[in-house]
């Protein structure tokens, strides 16, 4: 999702640019330390419910999401420090690439969870809870490793036939990240347009309110993902990482 299948000659477009050890490396540790510490509050609270006999999985995935956020600015930094190795330059944007999709999944987790909370007999559906529970999982998961190779490749090869080869499979996986990340939408269109079979506890408006609040921000993130692929800028010329990050975090904030 960091790269485009930039004219030959043109360095492909890297979402967030080079980094620089002056601007990246003490905001990435400021980052780093937002995410430790929403990482640990998502796993005092998973160890609590578990205490409890409650397994609130959002939270253990709340958690990983987290640590790849970290492991993803600490890359980062090592990348400022060594901006000329390949490797770590292949492996800082792959961690960019990979780690977000963590954040997809809980926002869905969350819009299904409230499907099934107010349509419990639907939710339990054999035909439904293949399509809409197991489905996009599964589309997401092979269209990771995808992603990834066609990131190497883009990289590393200076053929041009491969280099056109996969700026279109970035494209098609870019496409089902799009209707993924967008899904939630209509999650939440089902529930509230089928009368409800059981009335839901807690506040129906604040739930909807996440969601709404969560899948805009990252739909809109993921925009500026796709248009650095799409645009073909230089690879210096992708001034968004940071905006990007806090959108995230943001968003990972609010389920708090």
């Amino acid at each position: 999702m960091s790269t485009s299948s930039a004219p030959m000659g043109v360095p492909p477009a890297i979402f967030g640019g080079i980094p620089s050890r002056q601007v990246d490396i003490p905001i990435s540790a400021v980052i780093i330390a937002c995410y430790l510490a929403i990482g640990a509050t998502h796993m005092t609270i998973f160890q609590k419910n578990r205490r409890a006999g409650r397994k609130f999985t959002p939270s253990a995935l709340c958690f990983g999401f987290s640590m790849s956020r970290v492991a993803t600015f600490t890359m980062r930094i090592v990348w400022a420090t060594r901006p000329s190795n390949p490797d770590v330059t292949i492996a800082a944007n792959a961690l960019v690439a990979a780690g977000v999709i963590l954040l997809w999944c809980i926002n869905r987790v969350f819009a299904t969870r409230l499907l099934g909370e107010y349509h419990p007999r639907l939710y339990s559906k054999p035909v439904f809870e293949f399509a809409l529970r197991r489905l996009p999982y599964v589309i997401i998961i092979c269209c990771v490793p995808m992603v990834l190779v066609a990131m190497v490749l883009q990289f590393k090869t200076t053929n041009p036939h491969i280099r056109v080869v996969t700026g279109i499979l970035l494209k098609v996986v870019i496409s089902f990240f799009v209707a993924f990340t967008f899904s939630p939408f209509l999650v939440l269109a089902i529930t509230m347009l089928l009368p409800a079979e059981v009335e839901g506890t807690g506040k129906t408006s604040t739930k909807v309110a996440v969601i709404v609040v969560a899948t805009t921000l990252l739909c809109w993130e993921l925009g500026m993902r796709t248009a650095t692929m799409l645009q073909h800028l230089p690879a210096n010329a992708a001034p968004w990482y940071v905006f990007a990050m806090g959108v995230e975090l943001a968003d990972f904030v609010q389920v708090l």
